[in-house]
């Protein structure tokens, strides 16, 4: 008997490394929204975010056409903005407003995009490369995907409204 609880304990003792090194439900998830993501042609920034405050951040980053570049801008959602920064739109405001401005259609689809963000969604920036939501990967796949989709919309919209190269 004593050697079957032996042989057992050290059974347990091998395999306790590699039960404990397993990816967790969050990592399987992560990691499931993040090829879906790239799949799509996002890609995923794990660099500094634009809030200092704020680790655990990241990137996905929606490249505009060479030809063609985006508006500058950075939105940063109330909860974590400065009470003197423009209003943007209800629970967003504008770090930086739009360099050149935004069409009328673009700022209303912008806003529309806006509204569909889930609450982990803290900034979103534009450059003349890309437009980058900055957020903890809160979604699940399924979830995300209309989302996708509507940001590939806005950046297909926004595509040629930033200063053009002379």
């Amino acid at each position: 008997m004593e050697i079957f609880l032996f042989l057992g304990l050290a059974v347990f003792l091998i395999l306790s490394p590699a039960l404990w090194l397993r990816p967790g439900l969050h990592e399987k998830r992560r990691s499931a929204l993040r090829v879906a993501a790239r799949e799509s042609g996002v890609d995923i920034r794990a660099d500094k975010p634009p809030l200092q405050a704020m680790d655990g951040l990241v990137g996905y980053r929606w490249r505009y056409p060479q030809a063609a570049p985006g508006s500058d801008f950075t939105l940063v959602r109330d909860g974590h903005a400065s009470d003197r920064l423009q209003e943007a739109m209800a629970g967003w405001r504008w770090r930086q407003a739009p360099l050149p401005p935004l069409s009328e259609d673009n700022e209303h689809r912008l806003k529309e995009v806006l509204l569909a963000l889930p609450e982990d969604a803290l900034v979103v920036t534009s450059a003349p490369q890309g437009l980058t939501l900055w957020w903890e990967e809160s979604c699940e796949t399924k979830a995300f995907e209309p989302l996708l989709r509507a940001l590939d919309d806005l950046v297909d919209q926004l595509a040629g409204s930033g200063r053009h190269r002379k």
